[in-house]
């Protein structure tokens, strides 16, 4: 496990051993905080070619409505260039917190990612979120050794 340079606000580890990086938000952020928060984790995602990631936003307990709309038009379209082929997200939230962006409607319902060069998955526990991306990698390599 790597201890990456990050912004204090947000934890970012490179778990050598499952080939997943993990971001942890440390507090609730600003917008401007977000986009610095992800711009680090981008950096050290493609630093290590990781495209398989944990981000823990349970400390972050709110969004702002402008979040969504930043990360779905300026974030995610750069993951596949940036890490070489798709990218998983799992995120993980309080139950609450879940509960708010699964009805909000500036917030992507997950189908919408079904056919991008990105996946999200939401959790409220970390290990079905880490056996989700297990599971992204395994099913990965299966394809890629069957197109062999």
């Amino acid at each position: 496990m790597l201890l990456l340079p990050s912004p204090d606000f947000l934890q970012i580890v490179y778990r050598v051993e499952l080939g997943v990086l993990v971001g942890r938000w440390m507090q609730p952020v600003t917008p401007e905080q977000l986009q610095t928060g992800y711009a680090a984790l981008l950096d050290a995602a493609s630093a290590w070619q990781c495209r398989w990631w944990l981000i823990d936003g349970r400390r972050r307990t709110h969004s702002h409505k402008g979040d969504s709309r930043w990360m779905m038009d300026a974030f995610f379209p750069q993951l596949a260039s940036r890490l070489g082929g798709k990218a998983y997200l799992a995120y993980l939230f309080t139950p609450s917190h879940l509960q708010e962006l699964e009805a909000a409607a500036e917030v992507p319902k997950l189908e919408y990612f079904n056919d991008l060069p990105y996946q999200v998955e939401r959790f409220i526990e970390e290990q079905p979120a880490m056996q989700w991306l297990a599971q992204r990698r395994l099913l990965e390599q299966v394809g890629s050794a069957v197109a062999q």
